[in-house]
């Protein structure tokens, strides 16, 4: 069984940014005298950079299991967000690139795993500790099942030494990481 958090180095600069969108608006609301309609606007851009924080909290809190029988997430607000999707189960296994780059560079991937009910996915990505093996056992799972691999992630694959073309040729416009 191997368990998997994300740590605080990977979300240091979620928690940043959340703090950088929080505070000056609640400053400008405190100390500068403002008409209602900015007001309203600096509360709306406060909630929305608190509402990232919060979401950057609960992912620094959640808990991944990865074992023989499935995957299991964890989080803290105890089985109201809770998941679970037995090996046996996985009904869609997807890899996500994301570039922050317009060349392909740079950016992260995302590993959204889904049970055969579809009552809510397990989502992951490159920044929590051991992604590279959980997408090597889910693919492994994937394979075990049957399941169809789409383009985007069969395009993806190779970067974890995986895939051999399982769903045929990627789109021409579909980007894996260099």
């Amino acid at each position: 069984m191997n368990v998997h958090r994300y740590p605080i180095k990977a979300l240091a600069a979620d928690y940043l940014r959340s703090a950088i969108g929080v505070l000056p608006p609640a400053a400008l609301m405190l100390f500068a005298d403002l008409i209602p309609f900015f007001i309203y606007a600096m509360a709306a851009l406060a909630l929305l950079f608190a509402g990232y924080g919060l979401r950057t909290a609960w992912r620094h809190a959640t808990v991944l299991t990865v074992d023989g029988i499935g995957v299991r997430q964890g989080g803290p607000l105890g089985g109201l967000l809770d998941r679970q999707i037995p090996w046996s189960e996985m009904g869609s296994f997807r890899l996500r690139y994301y570039s922050t780059r317009r060349d392909g560079k740079g950016g992260w991937m995302q590993l959204i795993l889904r049970g055969i009910e579809n009552r809510g996915a397990i989502r992951m990505d490159s920044q929590l500790p051991g992604f590279d093996d959980i997408v090597r056992r889910a693919h492994a799972a994937a394979q075990d099942r049957g399941l169809a691999i789409d383009p985007a992630t069969a395009a993806n694959l190779p970067s974890f030494g995986l895939g051999n073309g399982e769903s045929g040729p990627a789109p021409a416009d579909a980007k894996s990481p260099s």
